[in-house]
Parts: C-alpha cells; sequence; structure tokens
C-alpha cells in the first residue's frame, strides 16, 4: 500500500517535480526553510489582522474596558484600549509586511538558482544525448525547453508555490478560526469551497490542453523562425519571403487561438470564484444578524465573519490563478522531463577505461547498423585499416559511406557486430578519451561567432597562440587572414557566414591539424569548391593525412588516386577493396563510376543517378558518389 501510495504521488505533478528539483532544493535548504518560515508568518499575521477591530465593535463602542488591571492607564481606560488598538494593528500590518517581504525574496531566490542549476544540468544532458534523439527533433523545440519551459518551472517554483502556500494557509487558518468561532456560521464558509473544488479539477485540466496547444504552437513558431534565418540566403535566393511568412503567420495564428482560449477560460473560473464568494457573504449575513439579534453571537464576532469570508475570496482567486499557471507549468515539466527521463545518451561500460595512444588500426567485425528499425543501412560489414594507412569509402548517394564514419567516434552505436582499434572494441573506452584521438572535417564544416583562433583552438583548447598560428600556415590560411581587418583575433560571422567555403575547409583543417589525432575521418573536404581553392585544400589536406589512419569520402580523382586503398560500398555492404589502379582495372562498380565520370554515360541498374554530368576537368569519380 505505502509503494503504492509513493508510486501515485510520483505520477502527480508536484511528484514529478520533486523528483526532478528535489536535489536542487536540499542543498539549499537554509533558503527553502527560511521562506517557509516567512510564509507562516505572513499567514499567521494576516489571519489576526481583524482582532483588533472585534474588540473594537465589541468592547470600545459598547463602553467595555476590557483592559486587565495591571496595564497603565495614560488618560482614561477608553483612549488607552483605542491607542493599544491601533498599536496592535499596525504592528499586525507590520509583520504581515515584512514577512511576505522575506518569503518573497528568499522564494524567488531559491527558484532562480535551482532553475539555473536545472538549466545547466539540462543543456548538458541534451549534449550528452546520442544523435538518434536528435535526428528527430527540431532545433526550436530544443531552444524552447531550455529557455521558456524551464522559465515556466521558475515561476512554478518561485511565485507559483509561495502564492498557492499562501492562499492555502490562508483558507486553512481563516476556517480554524471560523469554526473556533461559531462552527454553525463556519459551515456556509465551508460550503464555498465544498462547490469549487469540482469546477477548479474540471477547469485546470481544460486549461492544461489548451497550454499545451499553445506551448506546441509556440515550438511551431520558433522552429520555423530559427529555420528561416538560419537559411536566410536559400529564402531570398528562391524568393520565397512570402511562403515563410505565410507559414509563420499561420503557426502565429494557431498560438493566438490556444492563448486566448486559455485566457479565457482563467477569465471564466476567476468570475465563478467572485460568484461564489458572494453567495457565501449573504449566507454569512443572513445567518449571522439572525444569530446577532438572538444574542448568540456578537456584533464583533459577524464582522470576523464577514471579513474571513470576503477575505476567501482573495485566496480562492490566487488559487485559481496559480491553477492556471500550475496548469502551464505541467506543460514546461513534461517537457523537460522528456529531456531528463529519456535513455538516449551513448552507453558507456561501468568497466570502460580511458583509451591509450591509439596507432589507429580500425577494424569493423559483422557490422551492421540502422537509422530506423524497419530499414538497414549497414549488413554485416567487415574490413580492416592498417595504422597510417589512407583509405577512400567510394560508393552512390546513400550506400552507406557516411554511417561508416560515423560508427568510428560513436556518432552511433552499431546495432550488432563490433568496431575495434588497435584490436580492441572501442565501447571498452571511455567516450572522450576516445573522440580525442579523432580528427573530422566535414563537407560543411562549422563555425562559432568567435574569433579565427578561438575557432582553431577548438581542436585543442590548450593550444598556444604560436601552435595555433603553425596549424594555420600548414592549412594555407595566411592568404586570407593577412586581409582580415584584425587577423586572427578577427570575429567571424555565425556558422563562418563571412568567410568563403574553401576558407571554411581550411580553418576547419586547422583545427584538425592542431589536434594532431591519429584517426583522421574526411567527409567530402573538397565538395563545392572552385579550382583555386580545390588545390589549397587539398595541399592542406596532404599534410594533415601524413602519418595518420584516415578514412576519407569524396568523389574527385585527384584525391581518390591518392589513398593507398578503396572500399566500395554499394547497398550497406563492401563489394570491393584494393588500390584505385587495381580496380579500374577489374572492371567492377568502381571502375563504372570512373568511366561514368569521364564520359558522362549512365550506369546500368537499379540506383539513380543523373545522365550527362559535368565533366570536371580534373575528373570525378561520380556525383553519385556523393555521400
Amino acid at each position: 500500500m505505502k509503494k503504492r501510495l509513493i508510486r501515485a504521488f510520483n505520477q502527480t505533478l508536484m511528484g514529478e517535480m520533486t523528483a526532478l528539483v528535489g536535489p536542487y532544493v536540499l542543498a539549499r535548504w537554509r533558503l527553502l526553510a527560511g521562506s517557509a518560515f516567512a510564509v507562516g508568518a505572513a499567514t499567521a499575521a494576516d489571519v489576526l489582522r481583524p482582532w483588533p477591530l472585534k474588540f473594537v465593535f465589541d468592547y470600545l463602542l459598547e463602553g467595555v474596558n476590557f483592559l486587565p488591571p495591571s496595564v497603565p492607564v495614560i488618560v482614561d481606560p477608553q483612549t488607552t484600549a483605542l491607542l493599544g488598538i491601533c498599536v496592535l494593528i499596525f504592528v499586525v500590518w507590520m509583520l504581515s509586511s515584512i514577512a511576505a517581504y522575506f518569503g518573497s525574496y528568499l522564494s524567488d531566490r531559491l527558484a532562480e538558482e535551482v532553475v539555473f542549476e536545472l538549466r545547466v544540468a539540462l543543456f548538458s544532458r541534451l549534449q550528452r544525448l546520442s544523435l538518434t534523439y536528435h535526428d528527430d527533433k527540431r532545433i526550436g523545440d530544443m531552444l524552447v525547453r531550455i529557455t521558456r519551459d524551464t522559465d515556466s518551472l521558475r515561476e512554478l517554483f518561485g511565485k507559483t508555490w509561495l502564492q498557492w502556500t499562501v492562499a492555502g494557509l490562508t483558507i486553512i487558518g481563516t476556517l480554524g478560526v471560523m469554526f473556533f468561532v461559531d462552527w454553525q456560521l463556519a459551515l456556509v464558509g465551508f460550503v464555498t469551497l465544498a462547490m469549487l473544488s469540482p469546477i477548479q479539477w474540471r477547469m485546470r485540466w481544460q486549461i492544461k490542453e489548451a497550454s499545451k496547444e499553445k506551448r506546441d504552437r509556440e515550438v511551431e513558431v520558433s522552429s520555423v523562425t530559427q529555420e528561416t534565418i538560419g537559411s536566410l540566403r536559400v529564402v531570398k535566393a528562391f524568393g520565397r519571403e512570402d511562403v515563410q511568412q505565410e507559414q509563420f503567420d499561420r503557426e502565429s495564428a494557431g498560438s493566438l487561438r490556444a492563448g486566448v482560449k486559455a485566457a479565457w477560460l482563467e477569465a471564466r473560473y476567476v468570475r465563478t470564484v467572485d460568484i461564489i464568494t458572494a453567495v457565501a457573504t449573504c449566507g454569512i449575513i443572513w445567518f449571522g444578524v439572525k444569530r446577532v439579534l438572538a444574542h448568540q453571537l456578537t456584533a464583533g464576532d459577524l464582522y470576523l465573519f464577514v471579513h474571513y469570508v470576503r477575505s476567501l475570496n482573495g485566496p480562492l482567486r490566487e488559487i485559481a490563478k496559480q491553477s492556471v499557471r500550475m496548469a502551464r507549468a505541467r506543460v514546461g515539466l513534461e517537457r523537460v522531463l522528456d529531456i531528463v527521463q529519456t535513455d538516449a545518451g551513448t552507453p558507456e561500460s561501468a568497466t570502460a577505461r580511458p583509451a591509450p595512444r591509439l596507432r589507429g588500426a580500425i577494424e569493423f567485425d559483422k557490422v551492421s547498423f540502422s537509422y530506423k528499425a524497419d530499414r538497414e543501412v549497414l549488413r554485416n560489414v567487415s574490413f580492416k585499416v592498417e595504422p597510417g594507412e589512407v583509405v577512400a569509402l567510394v560508393g552512390y548517394t546513400g550506400a552507406g559511406k557516411s554511417s561508416i564514419m560515423s560508427l568510428i567516434p560513436r556518432l552511433y552505436e552499431p546495432g550488432t557486430g563490433r568496431v575495434m582499434i588497435d584490436g580492441e572494441d572501442i565501447r571498452d573506452f571511455e567516450l572522450n578519451s576516445l573522440r580525442d584521438q579523432i580528427s573530422v572535417v566535414l563537407q560543411e564544416s562549422v563555425l562559432f561567432q568567435t574569433t579565427l583562433i578561438k575557432n582553431i583552438q577548438y581542436g585543442r583548447p590548450d593550444a598556444t597562440k604560436e601552435e595555433v598560428i603553425t596549424a594555420a600556415h600548414a592549412a594555407r590560411l595566411e592568404q586570407f587572414v593577412k586581409r582580415l581587418p584584425d587577423g586572427y583575433n578577427t570575429v567571424i560571422g555565425a556558422r563562418g557566414a563571412t568567410l568563403s567555403g574553401g576558407e571554411r575547409q581550411r580553418v576547419a583543417i586547422a583545427r584538425a591539424m592542431i589536434r594532431n589525432a591519429p584517426i583522421l575521418l574526411l567527409d567530402e573536404p573538397t565538395t563545392g569548391l572552385d579550382a583555386e581553392n580545390e588545390q589549397l585544400v587539398v595541399e592542406a589536406l596532404e599534410l594533415l593525412m601524413r602519418g595518420k589512419t584516415t578514412l576519407l569520402i569524396s568523389h574527385r580523382l585527384n584525391l581518390i588516386d591518392r589513398v593507398d586503398r578503396v572500399l566500395v560500398v554499394d547497398g550497406g555492404q563492401i563489394v570491393e577493396s584494393g588500390s584505385p589502379a587495381a580496380l579500374r582495372a577489374s572492371g567492377g562498380l568502381y571502375a563504372r563510376l570512373c568511366e561514368w565520370s569521364a564520359n558522362g554515360t549512365v550506369i546500368d541498374g537499379p540506383r539513380p543517378v543523373v545522365a550527362k554530368p559535368t565533366v570536371d576537368p580534373k575528373g570525378d569519380v561520380c556525383q553519385s558518389v556523393a555521400r
């Protein structure tokens, strides 16, 4: 029974939130205790507020001296009592104000610190989730989860928790005093809560659904914005501003409709609270006046009841407002929990150890892999690459070349089989120690909006400026660095937008050079470059590949001819292996690809290729040999 109750609590909003932020809160228990004490003091002061006026109605206005004999009389007993009541009113209000101040400050500070650590942990978690998780997610969605969804938790854990607690304690304290004074009349106030409960739970569910719909629409708005701005050159080049605007307007309109619905439900709930409170006040007046006339209550007692019932309106409305915020926060909490509870990170064995300095012998042993369960990309792939050997992966688009390359740094995990380096399964190495010994140069090298020198140091953050400049010279960067306004300290645009494609590739090569890793992965490093830039990049690559185990994906003969061996990939399998000259002479798939590239002949077979491609003067293996 106890386990079932714990499980049921863990499935509630508070249970899920406790599991998520509990460790961060416990580390700041002093702030929590201080805010709880301040909230309790403020609530007690609010409950005591009407009592000085009760004394006025029951004693002063009736001319009754209620002061104990030990109290010194200043002028006369009535004036002394009036002065005492004024002092009591001031003290109660000051206590309420000071306690509320500290409660609000400590609660907000606690929320800020907890959400700060939660956001940092969430960002760290996102980075460590495997690419399998990120492949199906939109960048705009992830941005909303890191920013707006954590902001909703800050509001829930700060203001909402505080106001909800104050309102709840006020209601409990008020009803307790009312039952103490007159239980029969107190039942009228209790009925108020009983009437509101089913309405509250029903409307909270409706508001949650509306808030979820609104957040989903906001995610789409954020995604459209991010994708449009990130692809602004393509949008402008194709003149599709109107199309993107229409899509943005459509998603924004959906967000508007959901927001209006949630606002309507909130306003409807608040008005319901007002109506029920008005009915309760009428009931108190009706029965209370009769009990006063029957000398069963004093006028001061009736004032207490009227004040308390009217004061219930504030906490009840506050609970209604916070219920709306909790419903909205529940949506953000569910989206944050989706990341926290996702077990999609790259698994690391408990017995994994730091990788030693690798020689670079790579082996695939009967490896199969699929991105989706229903479509296998690699099937029973086996091959070996010796230390220092340069091997090219060649094949049609979608043959599995990039998938092979992605398995080496464990960007993805094989379904079956083993990927080994130096004779050991790479899963036996700690992930970071493995990746530290692998350099990558991609077809589209991503640079960051920071200085050129820091972009190069991204390969090895502890590299000195002298080492950076040496790598930059080797990567043929000096030809354009001298044109930059601040040289190596020039801040380049986001994703390297202020540099040409060839310049970006050479920066990426310098980044790989300074890493000086024994294994090098090159994925279409010269695609899309003009002849001049390609020659500079090829010269830099030749220096980079010296002494390193290199896997290269390319359709350029001027690169393929430099490799020691070619692996031809077709349909997720290795179908040919050998030197470029030997494979051309064998008359197999590689030879047909080269022949197709040379004379523009369409290759027979089920795979779609483009007829009559433009023949590059340097000679393409095949446009379809791109990844």
